[in-house]
């Protein structure tokens, strides 16, 4: 599992609240947080293997039944879990951000501990989906029964 102190996370910052977000993930001493200005050039970082994480940070909250332009996650296409930060999460939000390719729509007033804790997962199911299932140690296949109820538990009449 990839620790967070040791990782690179990409923070998309083109509003204020995305700043405060940058500097809520240095005051938890992670490794490196890169803020660019734009949903392309973290992108750009994703595919270029310069980040373990992206977050981008959503500046305003707007009512649900009004369209968002949408674009789809910076590190979708590379496998860098990307998370979105909303000042409120609601279904619509949830939606957009599975729809988009993000692991998760997060709230920007969660505290830090538990964003930590987001992001950890994030980089913990990153190191899994790349290792891939892994074989069984003794070399044996598993033997999937035609007819399981054969070794249920006997009736007691």
């Amino acid at each position: 599992m990839k620790s967070i102190r040791s990782s690179r996370i990409v923070v998309v910052a083109d509003s204020e609240h995305g700043h405060i977000l940058a500097a809520r993930l240095r005051r938890m001493e992670v490794a490196e947080v890169t803020a660019v200005t734009g949903i392309e050039e973290a992108r750009r970082l994703c595919q270029s293997g310069c980040a373990d994480a992206c977050l981008v940070a959503v500046g305003v909250a707007v009512p649900d039944c009004v369209p968002t332009p949408e674009s789809d996650a910076p590190g979708r296409a590379c496998g860098v879990p990307s998370l979105m930060v909303v000042p409120v999460v609601t279904p619509h939000w949830r939606r957009t951000s599975r729809r988009c390719g993000y692991l998760a729509a997060v709230p920007a007033t969660m505290p830090p501990r538990m964003l930590y804790r987001r992001i950890g997962a994030a980089l913990q199911r990153r190191g899994a989906a790349r290792r891939g299932s892994r074989p069984s140690p003794l070399g044996a296949t598993l033997v999937r029964l035609e007819n399981p109820a054969v070794f249920d538990k006997p009736t007691l009449h």
